[in-house]
C-alpha cells in the first residue's frame, strides 16, 4: 500500500491543512501524519470527517506521498502546487483597478 495522508482545506480561510498525530489541522505536510496501512488510512479519514461535522475543514481526501532524505513529498503535480502554497503571483493581488 502506497504512503498517505489526509488533506483538506480549512473551512474559514482556505487554507491547505494536513492532518497530525495529534488530531490538529497543520499547513505544513511534513508534520502530517502518514500510513502505508489501507485500515489506518480509513481511520485517519473518518478523524477528518469529524471536522467536516465541526466545521472546521471541508473536503478531506486521502494523497500519495513518498518520503525523500526524510522530507514528505507528493507524488502528484496537483499536490506539489497546493503543498507549495498559491501559484497567483503577488503583484496581481495589489494591482489597482484600472477602468
Amino acid at each position: 500500500m502506497p504512503l498517505k495522508a489526509v488533506t483538506a482545506n480549512r473551512l474559514r480561510e482556505g487554507d491547505v491543512v494536513y492532518l497530525t498525530e495529534s488530531g490538529l489541522w497543520s499547513n505544513w505536510l511534513n508534520q502530517a501524519t502518514v500510513s502505508n496501512d489501507a485500515a489506518a488510512q480509513e481511520g485517519l479519514l473518518q478523524r477528518a470527517e469529524a471536522d467536516v461535522a465541526a466545521r472546521k475543514i471541508v473536503a478531506p481526501y486521502l494523497i500519495d506521498l513518498i518520503e525523500v532524505d526524510g522530507i514528505l513529498q507528493p507524488t502528484s503535480t496537483r499536490e506539489n502546487i497546493r503543498a507549495a502554497g498559491p501559484t497567483v503571483r503577488a503583484d496581481y493581488r495589489t494591482a489597482p483597478l484600472v477602468a
